[in-house]
């Protein structure tokens, strides 16, 4: 195995220039070839597609001419497109699997690859492993051709089906409305959502309004992560327009963000909750709710209010796929900003989940705020935050191992009802423990950088307070 590519929870990514190479991606395209003979599905199609960061493109063409060369069937997307729109492809194509180059919402000196299942979600880890395997170092220089390659418009079919989960109709007739106001700002930060969102609504007679729309490859010199402290001009633009809702995807538009109509951001736990309450309030939906570890109880607090069966899994939205894959799910979402929707796929959607927001807002007729009053009425207050601690001691990766061979009785005056514990691969990814409804704390080691991430919620800002110091003085704790 080439020692230098190391495979993460979605794929590869690193730096360009450095371990992301031609040499190491012909590396990876020759054991993804390897893996599909394996498996004994390479005479099924692969397709491919890629973001706006430099060269994406043509290392998408390095890795189709790869596969091609080892005849198995390639379609190339023709263009930049959003994640969500090659995993469409990939289940409607009926292929074995998909490629997407991108690097997600990393800085813009990243790439990586994304590994698409067939089912149009991210592959589960222990299919991930089995390709790390195949890695080589001896498989260079490579044969290339491009006899099996299908150049194709993969954007038309996704739009298309969008609207079998999205009420086009409902769009249309709130912005034809003399007395609303179908009005949004876009920000695609220079990213893979060009200007998708806002064609798709002016088609249906909204004023939407797209700033960095064309992808950059330096994404405007911000990092593509669509949190408050990178979207100061779609704060700024959504405040002094008429808009009712800015919308923000990241660098390959499979995460969304949002912020109210005065340009205050709406934080991916909110986002959620009004996710989760259009979806049974307006839309009628029903099914299982599925969140990460970090995203707040009163997601829980509100599906089971309905009735919903819902699921707390572990951070990495291929653990929401994974329980997607055997319930009928409503709704997945995650602390990132990545939420997943009935009758779509297994698999975040920033497109889609932008979509959703402007729906909720046509068929409620209500603004974020008071949809949000709506949900602080049958839930309470969201109390919530996480800090990431510097941690560059050789033994990050033994204190959530160590967290959980101690008894923690107690996080300060509060009394520890239950702990879960997280793992991939053997190792602890993650420690939560449970005080009560809305009372918890959740410690993870990152597996890519120098930090222990620590998130709370409590039932007021101080509880919070509390309980991430506590996360602190817990990994600091001598060992036993």
């Amino acid at each position: 195995m080439n020692a230098s590519i190391k495979f993460g929870t979605d794929g590869w990514r690193a730096i360009v220039g450095e371990k992301f190479n031609e040499g190491n991606l012909s590396r990876v395209a020759a054991a993804f070839a390897s893996y599909l003979q394996e498996k004994k599905v390479s005479n099924k199609p692969v397709a491919i597609g890629f973001d706006g960061r430099k060269d994406s493109n043509n290392y998408a063409r390095l890795f189709a001419e790869i596969l091609s060369e080892r005849d198995i069937n390639v379609y190339l997307s023709s263009s930049i497109i959003p994640t969500p729109v090659l995993s469409y492809a990939v289940k409607q194509l009926q292929c074995s699997s998909g490629i997407m180059i991108t690097a997600s919402h990393n800085p813009s000196n990243y790439n990586g690859v994304k590994f698409k299942a067939s089912y149009g979600g991210p592959f589960m880890s222990e299919e991930t492993r089995l390709i790390e395997q195949f890695v080589r170092d001896d498989v260079n220089p490579l044969q290339r051709s491009d006899k099996r390659i299908t150049v194709t418009d993969f954007l038309p079919d996704y739009c298309e089906h969008l609207k079998t989960i999205i009420d086009f109709s409902a769009l249309q007739h709130f912005a034809s409305r003399p007395d609303s106001n179908a009005s949004v700002m876009i920000d695609s930060m220079g990213g893979a959502g060009q200007t998708i969102l806002e064609d798709i609504l002016t088609r249906l007679g909204w004023r939407a309004q797209t700033i960095f729309g064309e992808p950059e490859h330096r994404f405007y010199d911000r990092s593509p992560e669509p949190i408050e402290k990178n979207l100061g001009p779609l704060l700024y633009n959504t405040r002094v327009t008429d808009a009712v809702l800015g919308l923000a995807t990241d660098g390959d538009a499979d995460r969304c963000s949002v912020v109210y109509e005065d340009g205050k951001w709406m934080t991916a736990q909110e986002n959620a909750l009004a996710l989760l309450w259009h979806l049974h309030e307006n839309k009628k939906w029903n099914g299982a709710v599925i969140k990460s570890a970090s995203v707040t109880d009163k997601v829980r607090m509100l599906a089971e209010r309905w009735n919903e069966k819902t699921y707390d899994v572990s951070v990495g939205f291929k653990y929401i796929t994974e329980v997607m894959l055997k319930e009928d799910f409503m709704f997945g979402a995650e602390e990132s900003g990545g939420f997943g929707f009935k009758n779509h796929l297994p698999e975040r959607d920033g497109i889609a989940a932008g979509l959703m927001f402007a729906e909720m807002i046509a068929l409620s007729g209500k603004s974020l705020y008071r949809i949000m009053d709506d949900i602080r009425g049958m839930v309470g207050e969201l109390q919530y935050d996480r800090v990431d601690v510097p941690y560059d001691k050789p033994d990050r990766g033994e204190i959530l191992s160590e967290l959980k061979s101690r008894h923690i009785p107690s996080l300060g005056k509060y009394a520890v009802g239950s702990i879960s514990t997280f793992e991939e691969n053997g190792t602890s990814t993650g420690i939560k423990f449970f005080c009560g409804d809305s009372r918890w704390l959740l410690i993870r080691s990152s597996q890519t950088e120098p930090l222990v991430r620590i998130y709370a919620e409590g039932q007021t800002g101080d509880e919070v307070k509390e309980f991430l110091e506590e996360g602190k003085r817990l990994i600091t704790l001598p060992k036993v």
